[in-house]
C-alpha cells in the first residue's frame, strides 16, 4: 500500500479477515505509529524529517510475514516483527480500506496484487473533480 499526503493529518488503514470483518487498523502521522492492540510509538525522527517541498510525506505501508514496514524511496524508515497474538491477528487480514482520503490524498493501485472494490473510484465519489 502506499499513499501521500499532508503532514497534518493521521493516514488510517484497516484490515480485514477473509469473511469481511475487521481485525485492526494502522494508523501514521508525523507523530506517531499505532497499529490497534499491538503497536504505539512516536514516529521516528528520519520519517518526520522526510517531507518534500510541499510538507508532503510519500510513503509506502507493508505488512508481511509479521512485519510492519514504513518505507520511503528505497529507505526504510520503520520496522517492527510482529510477535504472538499481534503477529496471529494481522496474519489473517487479506482485504484493506482506507480512511477519508482526500481529494490530495493517492495510493497506488497494482492490479497484479490488489483487487479493487466497488467505493474505488477515480474522483473520490464525484467529490475531486479533475
Amino acid at each position: 500500500v502506499c499513499s501521500s499526503y499532508l503532514s497534518s493529518g493521521i493516514n488510517a488503514e484497516y484490515g480485514y479477515n477473509e469473511d469481511g470483518d475487521q481485525i485492526g487498523k494502522f494508523q501514521m502521522s508525523l507523530r506517531g505509529i499505532w497499529m490497534s492492540g499491538c503497536v504505539q510509538c512516536r514516529a521516528p525522527v528520519a520519517l518526520r524529517q522526510a517531507r518534500d517541498e510541499e510538507g508532503r510525506l510519500t510513503w509506502s505501508f507493508s505488512l508481511k510475514d509479521g512485519v510492519v514496514r514504513i518505507t520511503v524511496g528505497e529507505e526504510v524508515l520503520y520496522e517492527q516483527e510482529l510477535v504472538g497474538e499481534c503477529k496471529e491477528k494481522y496474519s489473517r487480514a487479506v482485504r484493506f480500506a482506507f480512511d477519508d482520503m482526500s481529494c490530495e490524498s493517492t495510493f497506488l493501485y497494482r492490479r497484479s496484487e490488489m483487487l479493487a472494490g466497488d467505493k474505488i473510484t477515480p474522483d473520490c465519489s464525484g467529490r475531486c473533480m479533475q
